[in-house]
């Protein structure tokens, strides 16, 4: 790998434990319960609380990063990760694993904003589109994949595994992390704690958490339904959603050659559509193929509305308050969960997904409309998009 791709990849490493641990979690929940006989609604404080300081967390840490330094608070957060990973899989009683649970979310929400910081710094301004596309795929792919890989480890070696597999991973990310990003100054000139909050950078941020709210309900639907009503074993349900991470993964750069040659309105538009096609297919499961449409859909939709998304939090964030204004994107993220969790909690029906289907088309119509008219572009960034030189 180059040297200029490994910094992108050394952030990438770092911050796929956010959404990793997001979603693996979905898979294990029935299996916790079942080992502390807790019930339901405790057991899905595991999911719930990480979720709730996911929202908290990130911008607190992006502004450690903008003041004391983003490799430091970056590698702190992998090393706190890979703690209460062990920590958590060693849990003897169920309120030490929510604790532990509690600050993991502490450890995986710094690494994209600190890391965001970093490359904003070493790029002087915004992130090339394919910097960008890298990590969006990343994020995606770790999020979708989260099911399907705790599906195998549940299934093999019980849920306590789902935390253990932050070791190894946490440990090749620091040491990408220690190797490849550099040591910048600390932003002592920095007086305030949060940035300037430009009302486009909330629409970008709110319109997140509402395609989070799709994705978020079907990690939770798909692999319930899958494990309740058509009574299959935890790895089969998780790899009802690989085709949300394959094919995110497959058309980011599909997303990338749109927006430069249409822009990033028209990115925004397609994700909506999809979102919305992905939802009303929930309407319909029950054969397991249609399961796969759906989640198929779901996975075209996220390469677009990902990669999208994330260029904007740079067009419209102001470039001292970068770690910060990343931390509340990805705390928006999180705010979509803890929605998607509230609301299966009270729509889910083992019968089928229409109840959810409801849901997550009704938030697809609100990402539409929000993308129609969020503004995308500034007249110092835009060129940027597109590969040509900042006047």
């Amino acid at each position: 790998m180059d040297r200029i791709g490994r910094l992108p990849m050394a952030v990438a490493l770092g911050a796929l434990f956010n959404p990793l641990n997001s979603s693996m979690i979905a898979v294990a929940l029935a299996h916790i319960e079942a080992e502390f006989h807790v019930g339901i609604a405790a057991v899905t404080w595991l999911a719930a609380g990480f979720y709730l300081a996911a929202v908290v967390v990130p911008p607190f840490m992006g502004a450690l990063a903008d003041r004391l330094g983003p490799r430091l608070v970056f590698c702190a957060g992998l090393v706190t990760v890979a703690v209460t990973g062990l920590l958590a899989a060693l849990a003897p009683t169920f309120p030490l694993l929510v604790a532990m649970r509690l600050l993991q979310a502490f450890g995986s929400c710094a690494t994209f904003p600190a890391g965001m910081a970093i490359i904003r710094a070493k790029q002087d301004g915004r992130p090339p589109p394919r910097v960008i596309a890298m990590i969006s795929m990343v994020l995606t792919a770790s999020a979708a994949a989260g099911p399907v890989l705790a599906g195998f480890l549940v299934t093999l070696w019980g849920w306590r595994a789902v935390f253990l597999v932050n070791l190894p991973l946490a440990a090749v990310a620091l040491v990408a992390a220690l190797r490849w990003l550099p040591e910048l100054g600390r932003g002592a000139g920095r007086q305030a704690w949060l940035p300037r909050l430009r009302p486009a950078l909330l629409a970008t941020c709110g319109q997140y958490a509402l395609v989070n709210v799709v994705f978020y309900l079907a990690f939770f639907a798909v692999p319930l339904w899958a494990q309740r009503s058509a009574r299959l074993p935890a790895h089969v349900a998780g790899l009802l959603l690989l085709p949300m991470a394959g094919l995110a993964i497959v058309v980011t750069p599909v997303a990338v050659a749109l927006a430069a040659r249409a822009g990033l309105r028209v990115v925004l538009v397609v994700s909506s559509v999809l979102l919305a096609a992905g939802s009303c297919v929930m309407f319909l499961v029950g054969p397991v193929g249609v399961v796969l449409v759906a989640t198929g859909l779901l996975g075209l939709a996220s390469a677009f509305s990902q990669f999208a998304l994330n260029s904007l939090v740079f067009v419209h964030a102001d470039r001292r308050d970068t770690g910060v204004a990343v931390g509340f994107f990805q705390g928006s993220r999180f705010v979509g969960a803890a929605a998607a969790s509230s609301v299966t909690g009270v729509l889910f029906d083992p019968s089928g997904m229409g109840a959810s289907g409801w849901a997550m088309v009704a938030a697809s119509v609100a990402v539409l409309v929000v993308g129609a008219v969020l503004p995308v572009k500034t007249s110092d960034e835009e060129p940027r998009l597109k590969g040509q030189p900042t006047p």
